[in-house]
């Protein structure tokens, strides 16, 4: 398996966008994700991509099986506004312990035990071939060229990640959180919890 993506439920009020717009970055005009109550825009950085999510029909996302509402309200809540993607096969060890959510209209492996530990990234695994080094999974309206170096995230409760291949993910017990470390470019505050860091940027910061 390949680390595919990382994502982060966000306000769609909140001024993300302008934010990435004065570092020179554009996120894609991203989707809405029916049946999900979700829609999102995706901001590539080389070969991977950071996608920004949000809840735009609470009621369809309440009636949901991933309840990424919950994700959403992680203030009051306490579940995690992080999650995950691989892609690739889901290895034989692990069927057991995953279910097969199909309402994107392709199949995704989710741990069976994500509903009753939301406080933990969701982590999950898009059921598709791997693809080529040094190519896009999905078209970008632009593209953030410097490849991702690692991921840090802040959490309550650690998730299990199986083996894959790609950027370090990087779990830490503490305030929600999620570092995007790239090989180039400024750090970018994205919102409160959210940030693009240059690699070589003080850890501490």
């Amino acid at each position: 398996m390949q680390l595919d993506h990382v994502f982060c439920l966000v306000d769609p009020a909140d001024d993300w966008a302008e934010r990435l717009a004065a570092a020179g970055l554009e996120p894609d005009a991203g989707m809405r994700h029916a049946g999900q109550g979700t829609r999102n825009r995706r901001l590539h950085i080389g070969s991977l991509f950071l996608e920004l999510l949000w809840v735009c029909d609470k009621a369809e996302a309440q009636h949901n099986p991933l309840r990424l509402d919950r994700r959403a309200d992680w203030v009051r809540s306490g579940a995690s506004p992080f999650g995950v993607g691989l892609r690739g096969s889901l290895p034989g060890e692990l069927a057991g312990s995953y279910w097969q959510y199909t309402d994107l209209g392709f199949p995704i492996w989710v741990p069976r035990d994500d509903q009753d530990a939301p406080e933990r990234p969701l982590i999950f695994i898009l059921d598709s071939p791997a693809r080529p080094v040094g190519t896009l999974s999905r078209p970008a309206v632009s593209i953030a060229a410097d490849p991702i170096h690692s991921v840090r995230i802040g959490t309550t409760s650690i998730a299990d990640i199986p083996p894959y291949e790609g950027p370090a993910i990087i779990q830490e017990t503490g305030a929600a959180r999620l570092e995007v470390f790239r090989t180039g470019g400024p750090d970018v505050f994205i919102t409160d919890i959210l940030a693009l860091r240059n690699a070589d940027s003080p850890a501490d910061r």
